[in-house]
């Protein structure tokens, strides 16, 4: 077998949250390129249909599901559908996050309610779609957290969504260890600045002023795009990556810590 096919995912089941668009929908392709069926979940119907059938264009089966990652009992119902309609799940990719109303929290001032919301969307979210993929993988299986730079870096503004990152930084390191047995992986992909819709509402800018900010302070000189996320989720979830496990890795352009 030649090293290029170690990056397979044929056979394979994915389950990418927040796959509707973004990092999400950039990985669920990326997993349907390289041959993986692949399940996108999030709370718009529409988003998530549209990545079905695009993952389906490229000869993949797709299924796209309508969830709320922090409605506790919505994920573990949605993999149980997604092990009823395709028998099995092999990669679980915990994208879903952010902050819910776009808005920007100095840790002084931060009222307790959104404290727990950012604790709960960004780290218990993946927590729990963790430990429930997990429980419904058998013969290995790889979980993929994407989280942030953001978590090694002091973070004016956003400090309980940076906590939550790096929270999920030693949660992925006890978790590999603790599944290892099983011969699942548990790894993070952390980027830097992307251009998403998100970032876009949060800081109230155009798509060309996000370039005009941020292009500049990365040395490679470009903000990323979700398919430079996407391929780091695919080595993940990949033969190739069989003996990695515990780890994070950042993809944001040489963009210091």
């Amino acid at each position: 077998m030649g090293m290029h096919e170690n990056f397979r995912l044929d056979g394979q089941v994915a389950v990418v949250t927040g796959g509707g668009r973004g990092i999400g929908r950039g990985i669920a392709l990326a997993l349907a390129d390289c041959g993986a069926d692949v399940v996108a979940i999030a709370r718009r119907q529409e988003d998530v249909d549209a990545v079905a059938e695009e993952v389906k264009s490229r000869g993949r089966r797709g299924l796209g599901i309508s969830a709320d990652v922090m409605d506790w009992e919505q994920i573990p119902a949605a993999l149980d559908r997604v092990i009823e309609e395709f028998g099995r799940l092999d990669i679980m990719v915990n994208n879903a996050g952010g902050n819910l109303d776009r808005k920007t929290y100095p840790l002084p001032e931060i009222p307790l309610d959104k404290f727990d919301e950012q604790l709960h969307l960004n780290m218990k979210t993946k927590f729990w779609g963790s430990q429930q993929a997990a429980k419904r993988m058998n013969d290995g299986g790889s979980i993929i957290n994407i989280i942030s730079i953001a978590a090694h870096k002091p973070s004016p503004g956003f400090g309980v969504y940076s906590a939550a990152n790096m929270g999920m930084i030693s949660m992925t390191r006890t978790l590999a260890v603790e599944l290892a047995p099983r011969k699942i992986t548990v790894n993070c992909i952390a980027p830097g600045v992307v251009v998403t819709d998100m970032l876009k509402e949060t800081m109230n800018v155009s798509d060309e002023q996000a370039h005009d900010i941020f292009d500049a302070q990365i040395p490679l000189g470009r903000t990323g795009t979700p398919e430079d996320c996407a391929a780091a989720a695919v080595f993940f979830a990949s033969p190739a990556a069989r003996w990695i496990t515990g780890q994070f890795i950042d993809v944001a352009g040489g963009q210091p810590n």
